[in-house]
């Protein structure tokens, strides 16, 4: 339970293993001495734009951009052709090319705490993409080709303006996790029945009314966050979710005859009203 927990609050752990670690440079004017060589840059803090000059490094696969006001992302990014990893969290992002979609290595992004209001079309060629962590932006929808990052593992759109999840999202069929909490949220679309693998569902802080009674086929699930809406049930079928871990109902008015329900239908499930 503490580590479910602790995993939704994170800005961007990871749950599997980073790349291995290679020689990090902090400087531009550092790591120019052997462009050839470098592999792992970071840039941290002090910048007003982004350092054109990142395209002089073809074999760069670590990047970190946190805490810099960089603004537009400029095309370049789309020479980086071996980046696996680009942190760019808190980095004033508000707004990146098409040409991003030219990183065919990378697996992790992190554009967490960033001014974001949508996202490029060349993001969809992003297919080697694991992880992808979007909270605290101002996105107000998910593009349809979100569906077409085929090896994405874990998404996180926590803290944004999102009041749907695109019916696409149901064709991501490597996702593992889904992490929207803080969202406009009303409902969810049938299509996320297709994610077989999906056993992390994180849906606190929306505006939902009602669970689809179709949640109770998902029966991969482990871990189910409903807390802070407008719940008084859940569908009768629940008990169908044998997996079931961990329950968060905290936050809505649950009666106590459907707590009691709800016990009985989950007797191995640690559930939080």
């Amino acid at each position: 339970m503490i580590f479910f927990i602790l995993l939704l609050a994170g800005s961007g752990c990871v749950p599997w293993r980073s790349p291995e670690r290679l020689p990090r440079y902090t400087s531009i004017e550092e790591a120019i001495r052997k462009p050839e060589e470098v592999r792992n840059i970071s840039l941290n803090s002090g910048l007003n734009e982004f350092p054109r000059e990142l395209a002089r490094f073809p074999n760069l696969q670590i990047l970190s951009l946190r805490k810099n006001n960089l603004g537009a992302v400029p095309p370049e990014i789309g020479e980086l052709r071996n980046l696996v990893r680009l942190d760019a969290g808190e980095a004033g992002i508000e707004s990146l090319p098409d040409e991003i979609g030219r990183l065919s290595s990378l697996k992790w992004l992190h554009l967490n705490v960033n001014r974001l209001s949508s996202l490029p079309e060349g993001m969809a060629s992003l297919r080697s993409l694991e992880y992808l962590n979007l909270d605290r932006n101002n996105l107000t929808a998910l593009p349809s080709w979100i569906g077409k990052l085929s090896s994405l593992r874990w998404l996180r759109v926590n803290d944004n303006q999102l009041s749907s999840l695109p019916p696409e999202i149901g064709t991501a069929a490597s996702l593992e996790r889904i992490y929207a909490q803080n969202n406009k949220l009303t409902e969810l679309p049938a299509e996320l029945l297709n994610l077989s693998r999906l056993t992390d569902l994180a849906l606190g802080g929306n505006q939902f009314t009602e669970i689809p009674d179709w949640i109770s086929d998902m029966s991969a699930l482990r871990n189910l966050d409903l807390e802070d809406n407008a719940l008084v049930a859940l569908p009768q079928d629940i008990g169908k979710l044998k997996h079931l871990r961990t329950l968060r109902l905290d936050g809505n008015k649950i009666p106590e005859a459907e707590k009691a329900r709800l016990r009985k239908a989950l007797p191995e499930c640690h559930i939080v009203f």
